[in-house]
């Protein structure tokens, strides 16, 4: 079951929109559970708990499916009194939704698992006698996540290619998993900059008791 980073944040909003941060992300972790979806962990980050610039919810379930309606931006249209009679009505934030990527040691061997390979031997090619024509010392290593496909002559006997095999497997997923990991890292930069302050798919406002009523349209 693929694991979620639900990203709620306002950017570089000022602090009612940070406060607005943080009662979007309680709204969605209540939603998020209410629809089947387990909240893992909750983050606050860039600011105090109670107005933060992002709030990270870790989940585990049909998140982009459960809480397709709840991407995107929402805006909170409401007075500041700290700001006067001209103050600013609208404050904004944006939910994004990021797979998460596996926990372990991509790279590793131990942690591969052996129900994710196809092991096949296979005879040696190219010159070296008797041994390489008659002895099926090759191995062939099929990763089916990832469709990595490894085969390994250069040892004499079966067990050396194979651990070779794994090793070079090995390193190739770490490097894959890197390459996700910086791809993610600048999506999530991105989106934690970016609002499309025109196009907000809920509007708020605050009862008297200071939480958050949808109002009718954005």
């Amino acid at each position: 079951m693929t694991d979620h980073d639900l990203l709620i944040t306002s950017g570089v909003g000022p602090r009612e929109a940070r406060r607005f941060v943080a009662q979007l992300a309680a709204r969605l972790e209540a939603l998020a559970e209410q629809r089947g979806v387990q909240v893992l962990e909750v983050v606050s980050s860039d600011g105090d708990e109670d107005a933060p610039r992002s709030v990270m919810l870790r989940v585990r379930g049909d998140a982009t499916g459960q809480l397709a309606g709840e991407l995107g931006t929402h805006v909170l249209v409401q007075r500041s009194l700290a700001r006067g009679r001209a103050s600013r009505k609208r404050w904004f934030a944006a939910v994004t939704a990021h797979p998460r990527s596996a926990d372990g040691a991509a790279g590793d061997v131990a942690a591969i698992p052996r129900d994710a390979l196809v092991i096949t031997a296979c005879r040696a090619g190219g010159p070296g006698g008797q041994h390489v024509n008659k002895v099926s010392s090759a191995v062939r290593v099929q990763h089916v996540p990832s469709g990595i496909v490894i085969r390994s002559a250069g040892a004499r006997s079966q067990r050396a290619n194979l651990d070779q095999a794994l090793r070079r497997l090995a390193g190739l997923l770490r490097e894959r998993a890197e390459a996700r990991r910086t791809a993610d890292r600048s999506a999530r930069r991105d989106a934690h900059y970016r609002l499309e302050r025109g196009r907000a798919i809920r509007s708020y406002q605050l009862d008297d008791d200071g939480r958050l009523v949808e109002r009718g349209s954005p």
